[in-house]
């Protein structure tokens, strides 16, 4: 048992530096990120994937679109359409997840995002 808590004293001793490593890591990532025409380009395909999820909501829940068959064709459609977005955007589904995930992940980077969705909305 003593080489137990020996191996356990030594790892929660060496935690915090490798913890400090990985935060260290995170800043550079970032920073590489905040590009503005990448930030300008996710906030702009949000914007219309949004719109476009409104849409889809909005006639899966009219009346003439219960029919599972007409519910089917509407998400096809939907479908399509965010895939003809991604083409037109030269943006793929990964690179706007992986986008998000930093945005989220990145207190500057999300000011910078909401800034841009403002900007973009204004317009």
């Amino acid at each position: 048992m003593p080489k137990f808590s020996a191996l356990l004293v030594a790892a929660l001793l060496s935690a915090p530096a490798s913890l400090a490593a990985q935060g260290a890591a995170v800043p550079l990532a970032a920073s590489l990120t905040r590009d503005s025409a990448a930030i300008t380009q996710h906030a702009r395909v949000h914007l219309e994937l949004n719109a476009l999820r409104d849409r889809e909501h909005a006639e899966l829940a009219a009346p003439k679109n219960k029919k599972v068959e007409a519910q089917a064709e509407l998400r096809d459609r939907f479908r399509a359409l965010r895939n003809n977005l991604f083409i037109r955007e030269t943006y793929t589904a990964a690179q706007y997840a992986d986008m998000t995930q930093r945005i989220s992940g990145d207190d500057a980077l999300r000011a910078l995002f909401e800034a841009t969705l403002e900007r973009l909305q204004k317009k």
